[in-house]
Parts: C-alpha cells; structure tokens; sequence
C-alpha cells in the first residue's frame, strides 16, 4: 500500500497504468475507489498513468495528532507537495465534486499566466464547483445544514446511511436512487465510502465547506486545456459549473442526461469516453 508522508498526514494513494500521469480526487466521503474500483482508472490506464489520492480525513489516509487542518488552503499544499513526491514536472489534474473544488484552487494558483510553476497539462472538474459553500441557503440555515451532514457522518454507520440514502436520496443520490439497477449502484457506493472514519469526515465537513467566493477573475486566468462534466440530475452542481463554462477560457463542456452526481458510478462508460477523447485530442 504506498503512502506518502506530509507533516503530520500519512496519505494513502493507489495508482495504475503507465504514461502521462492523471493525479484523480474523490469526493466527500469517498476515497481513492472512486476512480480505482469503477473502470476509470482501468480504462485510462491503457493510456495513462491514474494516480488516486485519499485527501486528508478521508479512506485509509490518517493524521496523527494536531493540526487537522481540514480547509481548501491546506489541500491545495498538500497536492502540490505529493506531486512533488512523485517527482511530477507536469501532470492532469481530475477532480470529482470536493476533489473538483481542490483541483479548481490549485489550479487558480499553479495553472494561470501569472504562475511560476505551470504544472498542468489540463484540468477536468467533474460533477463540481469552484466555491465550497455551494448551498443557496442563508447564512444560518446553510450553518444548520453543514452541522446536520457532520453528525449523520459520526452518528451512523456505513451501510445504515446507504439505506437512509436509498429511503432518502437527496440531490447528491438522485440519479442513483432513480436507476433501473439502483440497489447495484447502491451497494457499489456502499464499497467506495466504507474505508472512510465518520468522526474524520464530520470534522472535514465543519471546517472546509465555508467559502462562498467563485474567485471568477482567478477562473478567468487558468490557461491549462479545461474539460467540465455535469449531469442532468445533479441540480446543484450543473448550477454551480456555470461559473467554470462562462469564465474559464479554454473549456470543453460534456453534459449527460438522465444521470445524477455520482457519475463514475452511474455511467462510467460515458465518463471514460468523454475524458479519452478529451485528453487525446489535447
């Protein structure tokens, strides 16, 4: 299992593949098999090197001590010192949903004319946004909210939130709950959270969802080669990917119907077609 040591932060990653090397981030509460285990990694690795990192707080990545340190600021160094790690000059950066919005940050900081590193080949942001505080809610409801997902993280079990899920989808689960083979895609959910610890995640999702600023004059800036995903059934973040498709300038925009957030689950031969093409037509 290689890890890689950061401060106080052993982070696990998997990787696959040979070639230019793709560094993949799952979302909130999910780790590295959200690319490893759902036939992205496997696909791109015919033609790349996949690199998936289990950001802090997340999967079999642990932090020993204080700080935690769970904000954007402290993702973004923490990227940059793991391709650092791996002795990367250049890479392309993938992100989904909370991995997205680290990549969109690191690349407002490494990826833009002003930047002295350039590191990026490209940037594709999936299911995602370039604020962490995505909700539309006012101030205080959007604190009550934010409380309420931590405690169901330390609260409940695994497989007790996936029933919830299935009883309840909310707007991340739509698509899942709503497919012909729901129960598959379900215990497939099941796999890629359950190596995660919930009081971690709790304390992740206090901390980092906080920033309500899309920093649209950085967006203007990044000049890497951009591809954005969305899906009709993820109503938050088709909404929250037009700040990326109305001011990114070097932008592809790939949107599937009849899919919800959790792409590489629900349709991940179209994830895999959408991002070769993207990268080989580089």
């Amino acid at each position: 299992m290689p890890t890689f040591q950061h401060h106080n932060v052993s982070f696990h990653y998997q990787e696959m593949g040979t070639g230019e090397p793709i560094i993949a981030l799952h979302g909130l509460s999910q780790h590295s098999a959200y690319w490893m285990d759902t036939g992205i990694a496997e696909a791109l690795s015919k033609h790349y090197r996949v690199i998936a990192l289990d950001y802090r707080g997340h999967g079999l990545t642990t932090i020993t001590g204080e700080p935690t340190n769970y904000n954007i600021e402290t993702c973004v160094d923490d990227l940059h010192a793991f391709a650092d790690h791996l002795g990367l000059k250049q890479f392309h950066l993938m992100g989904h949903s909370t991995g997205g919005m680290i990549a969109t940050r690191y690349a407002m900081q490494y990826a833009t004319n002003s930047a002295d590193d350039k590191r990026l080949l490209s940037l594709i942001l999936c299911n995602t946004s370039p604020t962490t505080q995505f909700s539309n809610l006012p101030e205080d409801e959007n604190k009550q909210a934010i409380e309420k997902l931590a405690r169901s993280f330390e609260d409940y079990d695994w497989p007790i939130m996936i029933a919830g899920l299935k009883h309840y989808s909310g707007p991340l689960f739509a698509g899942v709950a709503t497919a012909k083979n729901s129960d598959e895609l379900f215990a497939k959910c099941l796999d890629i959270m359950k190596d995660g610890n919930g009081k971690s995640i709790g304390e992740f999702v206090r901390s980092f969802y906080n920033d309500s600023d899309p920093r649209t004059d950085l967006l203007k800036q990044i000049i890497c080669p951009t591809l954005v995903i969305t899906a009709e059934k993820d109503h938050i973040f088709c909404k929250t990917s037009q700040y990326f498709t109305d001011h990114i300038p070097n932008i592809k925009h790939e949107h599937k119907d009849d899919c919800g957030h959790m792409t590489n689950v629900e349709c991940p031969d179209w994830m895999n077609e959408k991002i070769l093409n993207f990268l080989q037509h580089l």
